[in-house]
């Protein structure tokens, strides 16, 4: 999944943007003139009374400043080799799962489109929460993970669609010359991609840094050591080094501070039960 968001400063995008994800040619429909709209913190059947809302919302921004993106113009798109897999409802519920990931708290409007093949996802986000005046602005690791979450639900929830996109954190992973031309030609991902976003769901699932390395094994990929150190995993007869995969030593090192931090929380809620017993005898 392809994720891409762009800032509007302009005072016309609260109609602009709008009218072009409901009314424009490349609007999606099935066979029987169907389609889906998201209307979240939005109220009515209209650009013009969207438009009103998104303006009157904007008003009650705390930090007003000349170049404050007033919109964004948002979208999620696919690839045309998971046409055949692809539907309104998936595209719907995937769209619903970013929102909510997002910020909910924001005001959305949403609507599929089909051009050049491609299947995506128009989304007209607001600048600030609804109602709140604060600003819905994301730093740039914030929306990295953001991407990253919602790829990882892709796959979680519809493992047949196939097209993935390197979304990790940390250094951008690169790709061989190879790679990327056999991804352009058959739009899936590479094996290194595919291996990257496993190896990302066991570091977000796991406790410390041997729990990674057992859900790492338990996907049926085994490590190797370098000089006694661990040093990468084997995958489909390549070795492939932790590092190049995106997981340096800074990373791996977080793992030891998630084990550090769960056995002082475990520690800290012993001695508040032990306390408890006690004040109860």
């Amino acid at each position: 999944m392809i994720v891409k968001s762009k800032s509007r400063k302009d005072s016309g995008c609260f109609f602009k943007l709008p009218d072009y994800i409901i009314n424009d040619k490349d609007r999606l429909f099935d066979k029987q003139g169907k389609s889906f709209l998201i209307k979240h913190n939005l109220r009515g059947n209209t650009v013009e009374e969207w438009t009103e809302q998104f303006k009157a919302n904007e008003v009650l921004r705390k930090v007003k400043r000349t170049d404050s993106v007033l919109a964004y113009h948002e979208l999620l798109s696919w690839h045309k080799k998971d046409a055949d897999n692809l539907t309104m409802e998936k595209m719907k519920d995937m769209t619903e799962k970013y929102i909510q990931l997002k910020n909910p708290n924001g005001m959305y409007l949403a609507a599929p489109h089909y051009d050049k093949d491609h299947y995506h996802v128009h989304i007209c986000t607001s600048g600030v929460e609804y109602k709140s005046g604060d600003a819905m602005r994301m730093t740039k690791k914030a929306y990295a993970e953001l991407k990253q979450n919602i790829q990882e639900y892709q796959i979680q929830q519809y493992p047949e669609l196939k097209s993935l996109e390197n979304h990790g954190r940390g250094e951008r992973v690169k790709i061989t010359d190879r790679e990327y031309q056999l991804r352009q030609k058959t739009g899936r991902a590479t094996h290194k991609e595919v291996l990257i976003s496993l190896l990302e769901r066991c570091y977000k699932e796991a406790r410390c840094k041997d729990d990674f390395i057992r859900r790492i094994r338990t996907q049926g990929i085994e490590t190797y050591d370098r000089n006694r150190v661990l040093a990468g995993v084997s995958y489909l007869g390549r070795k492939f080094r932790f590092k190049r995969l995106g997981f340096d030593k800074v990373r791996l090192a977080t793992l030891h501070r998630r084990k550090l931090h769960a056995t002082e929380l475990y520690s800290r809620r012993t001695q508040i039960r032990l306390k408890i017993e006690h004040d109860r005898l």
